[in-house]
């Protein structure tokens, strides 16, 4: 007995030290040097707003064999600026552009990131020189869009507000995600008697969850083999809590429509938010350009918005702006456009963000958008100085079939 039981053990820690030399193989070289996954984007929480680790450079992976390259500065957002500036240079129009993975640049090198074709193409076109800061956080929905304009993005005193709206930005304003930084973000509760309870996002702290992620063999298992996608159901449920269960057949424009909630939830969240920017907008002397992304399954199949689910989150971001007299483009004519004529589609075949081709459309889209009312471009400084001039209120700043007219009448001090 005595004899059996130390040759199990012996076989035991003999397979034990294989599986570690293995183990530390894969770890520290196969992983490493061979089959490379993505590099790791640390966040922080600074001034009370989640973000990227500033001065961080990341290369990323894609299925095709394409690489891209995050590059953080300092105040931690991916951006070609290397430092965000406290105020814009005399005579300088800045554009800040808040968002999500989108205005991030996801999937795609930092300079080809629409908010930087969008600098370009304005200094090219525009007779006023023009600079646009940047400030994208993977994941953030609309409501945290609020939380960042509050206390992050207006202290850089921008002269226009560029918020660009997709689809998944909605729901997930009310709606609490069991994953690794949801908590960070700003969250809306609606109360009984009708009123909003605003819920202050926590500051990240990293979790088992960015442990893991320092591994590179996790990290290839678990995000280059798409893994990730059909283990949702299980890591969201046991190590957050949560019931994001991934099924593809419910995904429509990367949002799963189980979740959307009802139309009215939709309307009364989005008001609130999109009301409480064009105060501080005013307040401040910023002008508001909302943006919303085109459905495009609509698109390739050359129907419409309203033959889709999520077509309801255009309806109700359109009417809403229209409302609060904002300007607003919907970007699903600029797409169908284009697509008919060259039939190239706006995103890679492994992910829903926009491509090159789709990023060179918005920006382009926005910059029409820009330059067809003068105000716009007009520095923040002599806007004001002639706030008592004939409002140029009702101008049509999209250009699309369907979008309303309507912008600031006269900015407040």
């Amino acid at each position: 007995m005595s004899r059996r039981l130390h040759g199990l053990l012996a076989n035991l820690s003999l397979l034990g030290g294989t599986l570690l030399v293995i183990a530390l193989f894969a770890e520290f070289f196969f992983f490493r040097f061979i089959m490379v996954p993505d590099d790791v984007l640390p966040n922080v929480t600074a001034n009370g707003v989640v973000r990227y680790a500033p001065n961080t450079v990341a290369t990323f992976r894609h299925p095709d064999g394409s690489t891209s390259t995050a590059r953080i500065n300092q105040q931690g957002w991916n951006s070609t600026k290397a430092y965000y500036r406290a105020s814009p240079p005399p005579g300088r129009v800045r554009i800040a552009v808040v968002g999500d993975s989108y205005v991030h640049g996801a999937f795609i090198d930092v300079e080809k990131g629409f908010p930087n074709l969008l600098e370009e193409t304005l200094n090219a076109r525009s007779v006023q020189a023009v600079e646009v800061l940047r400030f994208g956080m993977d994941g953030a929905p609309l409501s945290q869009y609020l939380h960042m304009m509050r206390r992050e993005v207006l202290a850089y005193r921008p002269d226009v507000i560029v918020v660009p709206l997709i689809h998944n930005d909605f729901d997930e304003s009310f709606r609490f995600l069991k994953t690794r930084y949801a908590s960070a973000f700003l969250k809306m509760r609606r109360e009984a008697d009708g009123s909003v309870t605003e819920i202050a996002p926590a500051p990240f702290r990293p979790g088992l969850a960015d442990a893991l992620r320092q591994s590179a063999a996790f990290r290839f298992l678990y995000y280059e083999t798409n893994l990730y996608l059909h283990l949702k159901s299980f890591v969201s449920r046991w190590f957050w809590g949560g019931d994001e269960v991934y099924e593809p057949e419910f995904i429509s424009s990367a949002v799963d429509i189980r979740k959307l909630g009802s139309k009215d939830d939709l309307a009364f969240y989005t008001l609130h938010i999109m009301q409480e920017m064009k105060t501080l907008a005013e307040k401040n002397g910023v002008r508001l350009l909302f943006v919303m992304d085109g459905v495009r399954e609509a698109v390739y199949a050359g129907s419409t918005a309203n033959d889709y689910a999520v077509g309801k989150l255009n309806r109700i971001a359109h009417n809403t702006a229209a409302n609060l007299e904002l300007p607003f483009v919907d970007l699903q004519t600029a797409f169908a456009t284009h697509y008919a004529r060259h039939a190239k589609r706006f995103e890679f075949p492994f992910d829903w963000h926009w491509n090159e081709l789709g990023n060179r459309i918005v920006a382009d889209r926005i910059a029409d958008a820009l330059m067809q009312d003068p105000a716009f471009l007009t520095p923040r400084s002599a806007r004001l100085a002639t706030a008592g001039a004939p409002s140029r209120a009702g101008r049509d700043v999209s250009g699309d079939a369907g979008a309303h007219r309507g912008s600031f009448a006269n900015p407040v001090n």
